[in-house]
């Protein structure tokens, strides 16, 4: 028989005692609009060059996005570890060390942009290559690339800065620099693509003034901020301050490491698989990165229920209510199950109208684009079951659980199976590979999470949870 979880009351915040279905909208709705901004930010380039250049013009941008997630790799590694010191020493009444935490993120950012810059644009042409690049569609990566790269100093100091605003306590300010910068990028898109006729460079130029008006107004905050003012000397980079960020963010920057990893070796296979097929290299990756593109819009709404589902469970967990965070978690699965189901069907009933959103291309993209539509997403309606699972376990304290999760798709499972699964079926088998991995990830992230409900059920949770 489940025991009565023992602990202190939750007192007077609603964290503890409003219904959990009203909780998960509240604190999903702001997580999914910031998720949907980031999926429209890349989105946009996407369509508008598809309607204005072709498939060419999108297969570039797919070659040329791995840059992207170099970027959120980095930005999380200095902005988490940024941000997390500079709450805990906040708490601990040391304000003067917490601002120059918070500068040293800023400087550890704004270094790490522009080295990678300077390397993108050193080695544009065999980062290229690496990224899966053929020789039909490299000119027009290049020319992507090269002005995208310009970009970055300012992409990063945006995506680790808003971790800091924050945490500062401006939460609708950091929504405030990702609408600006979406709504420029989709405005000068219209403007470079269709007026100007400026092709696939006046998409990247969109991208980078929408980024760098983004950067400004972090820089605007940073000057003002509530907590104190960041002093001049407060920006100079010291070793063990940058250690201490990259020592927390770490965990953070390893899944967009893993996401990294599987975008280039995926481009990298469906190029070689592309050659050998029917289809073509170039057809095969306009597909691929047409279809990411659409996927991710249902994907950042299922993301932003899994976050929005964190400090439900993390204050319920701390409070002993484990009832509570039993119930959060199997609502949120259900939610997401929901969404799944919906895109499932989308993909199914509608993909020929998905796919004309960005332009039309020649009979066997089109025909690609639908088998790979319908196959390599054949288990969307699971594909919230891993994330959903990683953060609660995250939030209750088990974050090496948590982590373990988010690299059993991408590291454990997709990558040997994209690896394997074409050596016997050519490019089925790769196509192939992203619903084993995603029913496999499912399993994995069930039975890792079993235990710890159990313990919940039984009232021995709170830091009790089972030892790796």
């Amino acid at each position: 028989m489940a025991q009565k979880p023992m602990g202190g009351p939750p007192g007077g915040n609603p964290l503890g005692t409003e219904k959990i279905s009203k909780l998960l909208v509240q604190f999903a709705i702001p997580a999914i609009l910031s998720a949907l901004l980031g999926a429209v930010y890349n989105l946009t380039d996407q369509a508008f060059i598809g309607q204005r250049i072709g498939y060419l013009g999108n297969a570039a941008t797919t070659v040329a996005y791995p840059i992207t997630i170099v970027c959120g790799a980095v930005g999380l590694l200095f902005g988490i570890g940024a941000t997390v010191h500079f709450n805990l020493l906040q708490g601990k009444g040391k304000t003067d060390e917490a601002l120059r935490y918070g500068a040293n993120g800023i400087s550890a950012l704004v270094a790490s942009g522009l080295s990678l810059m300077v390397l993108t644009l050193v080695f544009t042409t065999p980062i290229l290559y690496l990224f899966g690049a053929n020789q039909e569609v490299l000119p027009y990566a290049q020319s992507y690339l090269r002005i995208t790269a310009l970009g970055i100093p300012f992409l990063l100091l945006t995506n680790g800065g808003t971790l800091l605003i924050r945490a500062d306590g401006s939460p609708r300010y950091t929504l405030l620099c990702s609408v600006v910068g979406v709504g420029t990028n989709i405005l000068l898109d219209f403007l470079f693509l269709y007026p100007l006729g400026m092709g696939v460079e006046g998409a990247a130029l969109a991208t980078i003034l929408g980024q760098i008006l983004s950067a400004v107004l972090v820089v605007r905050y940073l000057g003002h901020m509530k907590t104190g003012k960041l002093k001049k000397e407060d920006f100079a980079i010291r070793k063990d301050r940058v250690g201490d960020m990259v020592k927390i963010g770490a965990a953070a920057s390893l899944n967009q490491v893993a996401m990294l990893l599987s975008q280039v070796v995926q481009n990298s296979s469906l190029r070689h698989y592309g050659d050998l097929s029917v289809y073509g290299s170039s057809e095969v990756l306009a597909a691929a990165g047409v279809v990411a593109k659409v996927n991710m819009i249902f994907y950042s709404v299922i993301i932003g229920f899994s976050i929005g589902c964190e400090p439900i469970m993390g204050f319920n967990y701390g409070a002993r209510q484990f009832d509570r965070v039993r119930e959060t978690y199997r609502k949120t699965l259900l939610f997401v199950v929901i969404i799944g189901v919906v895109e499932f069907a989308c993909f199914w009933l509608f993909p020929n109208q998905l796919l004309s959103v960005f332009g039309e291309g020649t009979a066997a993209y089109g025909a690609f684009a639908v088998r790979y539509m319908h196959i390599f997403l054949f288990m969307v309606a699971i594909n919230g079951v891993a994330p959903v699972t990683m953060n609660m376990l995250s939030s209750t304290g088990n974050a090496k659980r948590g982590t373990i999760i988010s690299l059993t798709r991408q590291i454990f499972l997709f990558i040997p199976l994209m690896l394997v699964l074409p050596l016997a079926w050519g490019l089925d088998g790769l196509l192939y590979a992203a619903p084993t991995a995603d029913l496999l990830a499912m399993v994995i992230a069930l039975a890792v999470v079993r235990p710890e409900l159990r313990k919940m059920r039984e009232g021995q949770g709170a830091g009790s949870g089972p030892a790796l």
